[in-house]
């Protein structure tokens, strides 16, 4: 086994986050691949409609719009979880005016909200996290064409997926390294935590309640709490289910610096293909989301850096990036922007395409830093990174 091997079992053996080992995986893909169990792969069609909402706006000028709505959202968020966190019953109130602020800004055109997680989410992972499945789970849900009250149910039970933890020890959280039986059996409590709390708020919606119980569920009966599968999870608790995964896959974790890349999370996505998580759900993330994220870091075929700014809606694989290092690594001053999908189709020559997305954090770069720096690129950018 080589050393990513090695490190992908590592990474697999946290479990407090991940519902199966990769042994694991590749045993039910194999009873998958032999006909076993093939009634999971038969669920009914998720009814979507892609051109329900209008066509997005520019992404300058939503962005624009998108920094002091996501300020609001992420501190009444932030304030609502640390609530949790001393002691203090779960009070949603003061989160519902700036959430629907956040997904009114979804609508509108999806891609400067999800910048806004790159750029302004707070120190604290899982204050960080839940924020960022959020609207992940909005985007998603945008694109699949579901109602607007719909998606204020699954924004809402996105960011509450993981209150429970709140209410958990940070020293058993934030332990490096695999986990003991009975530590991990108090870490997967999280779950009816999160129930308790969330059904003790006053009038709180049963889908949203549903979201926190079945989100760590998956769809071949692996997850926990309950074991359920296919259809048995609700809709709104699979697409969190594909988010929360994603974005810790993704992300930064006080427990461990093993962070994968976009394109390396969508492959595991893909083998996983009705066994963790519907078939369709997974379509409609790569869509939605893309394979290279806004904010994240890629490698051109040419051997420069750039930064995803925005994404092209005929074709994902080709986003508008900034490039901030050149073939020698050497910094870009100021980062110079290029539509990969204008460029090639005006290029008489050698296409430039992205050979790779990389980790957070690779090369030492930040994501922020670049973006004001990119304000002499683009007049009006720099008042929206902070400090800038």
């Amino acid at each position: 086994m080589g050393d990513k091997d090695q490190d992908q079992e590592k990474y697999f053996a946290r479990t407090g986050e991940y519902a199966l080992s990769k042994r694991k995986i590749e045993a039910a893909q194999a009873r998958f691949n032999d006909g076993e169990d093939g009634s999971l792969l038969e669920t009914a069609p998720i009814p979507t409609n892609p051109d329900y909402y209008k066509p997005p706006s520019r992404f300058q000028a939503e962005m624009k719009k998108a920094r002091p709505v996501f300020e609001e959202y992420r501190d009444a968020a932030r304030q609502m979880i640390n609530d949790v966190r001393v002691g203090r019953p779960l009070g949603v109130r003061d989160v519902l005016l700036p959430m629907k602020g956040m997904i009114e800004s979804v609508i509108r055109h999806p891609d400067p909200m999800v910048w806004m997680t790159q750029l302004l989410v707070p120190e604290s992972f899982l204050s960080g996290h839940l924020i960022r499945t959020s609207v992940l789970s909005v985007v998603i849900g945008r694109g699949m064409g579901l109602p607007e009250r719909q998606l204020e149910r699954l924004a809402l039970g996105s960011l509450l997926c993981q209150i429970g933890k709140a209410k958990l020890p940070r020293r058993l959280l934030e332990k490096p390294g695999p986990l003991a039986r009975d530590e991990l059996e108090k870490i997967r409590g999280f779950v009816g935590m999160g129930v308790e709390l969330v059904e003790a708020v006053r009038g709180m919606e049963r889908e949203v309640v549903d979201i926190v119980r079945f989100h760590h569920e998956r769809f071949d009966g692996s997850g926990y709490p309950g074991g359920v599968k296919a259809d048995e999870i609700p809709l709104l608790a699979r697409v969190v289910g594909v988010a929360d995964w994603y974005d810790t896959m993704t992300s930064q974790k006080p427990y461990t610096d093993q962070v994968i890349s976009s394109t390396e999370a969508v492959d595991l996505l893909n083998h996983r293909r009705n066994l963790l998580f519907q078939s369709q759900i997974v379509d409609e993330f790569i869509r939605t989301i893309g394979l290279y994220p806004n904010g994240n870091l890629v490698e051109l075929d040419t051997g420069e850096i750039g930064l995803v700014q925005c994404q092209n809606p005929e074709n994902r694989t080709q986003p508008r990036i900034l490039l901030v290092l050149d073939t020698d690594q050497m910094l870009i001053t100021p980062p110079r922007q290029v539509d990969l999908l204008s460029y090639n189709q005006g290029s008489k020559g050698h296409p430039m395409t992205i050979r790779r997305a990389l980790p957070d954090g690779e090369y030492g770069l930040d994501p922020a830093s670049i973006m004001q720096t990119a304000g002499a690129v683009k007049k009006g950018w720099r008042r929206l990174i902070p400090g800038g």
